[in-house]
């Protein structure tokens, strides 16, 4: 794995005051935009039932950096990230941004960026919570397809029942999981579901501060991003559940672009 250091679990440790760092210098308002505890508990028992030599290396679009992946969201890298080390395989973590612990960055709407990361040969890749910040899915996923061989597999989740979090925009694209197999046409579906990932009470703790705080930080960031429009679209969903579209693909003919 492209990581200066060993991988390791990490303990539970006063995550609002992290995240109440870790926003202060984020560009984006990405602590709504990333993956749910619930969320990264399935793609991990999806990762473990594959054997490790069909999927490595992987590749980790729309990865955020170390500080995120690890301390703001820490299940990211626990049942995720480390499995994946300890298995032996190698992941590349992928962003628009550079940082810490992105290990290639770039625009995937770049044909020359997308053609260059075909010389890594990725033998999977992950893509979580990203579809629903671009203009155009349908034409990312076409991208991502061509990076994965035949036999390859991608791993992709997309809000199906979740408020509006801009990232640096959010289309409202909420699929099911059907929908997301139609986007991408090379691909069997392997398995599919529509997971529950708590309330806004549950993802707050429970605890009344923690969502004062975090309703702040939302604001604070996306007026860094022009506006207010929809900041308060978090409040309905206090005792409204979550959920997600989960699936796991194979590629099953080639693509192109």
């Amino acid at each position: 794995m492209l990581l200066a250091r060993p991988l390791r679990r990490l303990r539970k440790g006063n995550k609002d005051e992290v995240a109440e760092g870790y926003c202060q210098t984020a560009k984006y308002t990405e602590e709504f935009a990333a993956m749910l505890a619930a969320e990264a508990r399935w793609i991990g028992h999806a990762l473990a039932q594959l054997d490790i030599g069909t999927l490595s290396p992987v590749l980790n679009v729309g990865s955020s950096d170390a500080a995120f992946r690890e301390q703001v969201q820490p299940w990211i890298h626990n049942e995720i990230l480390v499995p994946l080390h300890e298995r032996g395989a190698k992941v590349y973590n992928l962003d628009f941004r550079s940082g810490d612990g992105i290990d290639l960055h770039g625009d995937l709407t770049d044909e020359s960026f997308v053609a260059g990361l075909a010389d890594y040969g990725f033998r999977s890749l992950l893509c979580c919570n990203l579809l629903e910040h671009v203009v155009n899915p349908a034409a990312i996923c076409a991208r991502l397809e061509h990076l994965v061989p035949v036999g390859g597999y991608l791993i992709v989740t997309v809000p199906n029942r979740f408020p509006y979090h801009p990232d640096p925009i959010d289309t409202m694209f909420r699929p099911d999981v059907e929908e997301i197999v139609r986007i991408f046409p090379s691909c069997r579906l392997v398995r599919g579901e529509v997971i529950g990932c708590g309330t806004g009470w549950d993802y707050v703790g429970g605890n009344l501060i923690s969502l004062v705080q975090k309703v702040k930080q939302r604001l604070a960031g996306m007026s860094e991003n022009g506006g207010v429009k929809g900041s308060s679209s978090f409040v309905p969903w206090l005792f409204r559940e979550f959920r997600q579209s989960c699936v796991l693909l194979q590629k099953n003919q080639s693509s192109g672009l």
